[in-house]
């Protein structure tokens, strides 16, 4: 079965069948660029399945991270609990999560922003599985290197000339924890009592300040709500402090060659995203 194109219906009734599910009502869900996102349910359960799309590979994404940090995290509440995965077969159940997904304006409330910070935190808590650690600056960099092979985009080369420099100054991150390094607000399930956080492709150990520094280049806070945000991280946020602005220009170069890329594989990107990225990278 191609991973990009609409699942056949025998696909999707074999994995229902191994589920137990009774003629289940199938529902396309909203989902990433790539992938492809069906809720299945019958009277008595309730599932979402995800299937990887063709492209996801070439994007960065990996369901072996997706399966190992859902299980770490959906044992401490952060994240749906898995039903069956098979990342060999590029498809993953999980329970359903019921809630209100937040919009922008949620991004920059105090008390919401107090939520996230705080969620992010738990997650950086946990002990990271053994996986290859995520840099955001390495992955940017492999990007724009798709970009020039293919001739893109005008001035690649030169964003990337100075990611590199970017990225010498940067130095290590002082240490790797758990991370999910791509908090949209999209991504985010508030179910009245708590926030479950969806689409771990691209999670793995990682530098903690590239979580933040996604959250808030996604969403573009104040200077007040980035305070707001670390103040609910914790003691932590004041350390990780120093690294958010370089981050987040790394972040913004992630971002530009992700949707580069994304472009070249045949998928609908943005193109005044795009150039305001762009300008962005010029400085």
């Amino acid at each position: 079965m191609s991973r990009t194109g609409a699942p056949a219906v025998d696909r999707i009734a074999a994995i229902a069948a191994e589920l137990g599910l009774e003629r289940p009502v199938v529902t396309p869900l909203p989902g990433g660029l790539s992938n492809r996102t069906l809720r299945l349910q019958d009277g008595r359960r309730d599932y979402v399945l995800r299937l990887a799309g063709d492209s996801s590979e070439a994007l960065g994404a990996s369901l072996e991270h997706e399966c190992a940090m859902l299980a770490l995290a959906g044992a401490a509440g952060l994240a749906p609990a898995i039903v069956l995965a098979r990342p060999e077969e590029g498809f993953i159940v999980m329970q359903r999560v019921g809630g209100r997904m937040p919009d922008r304006e949620d991004m920059r409330r105090p008390a919401f922003l107090a939520r996230v910070g705080a969620w992010i935190a738990r997650l950086h808590a946990l002990p990271p599985p053994p996986l290859p650690p995520i840099d955001f600056a390495a992955r940017a960099a492999a990007y724009l290197d798709e970009m020039q092979a293919h001739n893109a985009t005008p001035g690649v080369a030169a964003i990337a000339r100075r990611l590199a420099a970017r990225q010498r100054a940067l130095g290590p991150a002082a240490q790797l924890v758990a991370c999910h390094h791509d908090l949209h607000h999209r991504n985010f399930v508030d179910t009245g009592e708590s926030l479950v956080v969806l689409d771990w492709e691209y999670a793995g150990p990682g530098d903690p300040a590239a979580d933040l520094a996604a959250c808030i280049g996604y969403h573009g806070p104040g200077p007040a709500e980035i305070d707001t945000l670390l103040a609910a991280y914790g003691d932590g946020g004041t350390v990780l402090r120093a690294r958010l602005e370089a981050l987040g220009w790394v972040f913004d170069c992630l971002w530009f060659g992700w949707n580069g890329v994304a472009a070249l594989a045949g998928l609908a990107v943005d193109p005044g995203l795009q150039e305001r990225l762009a300008a962005r990278l010029a400085t």
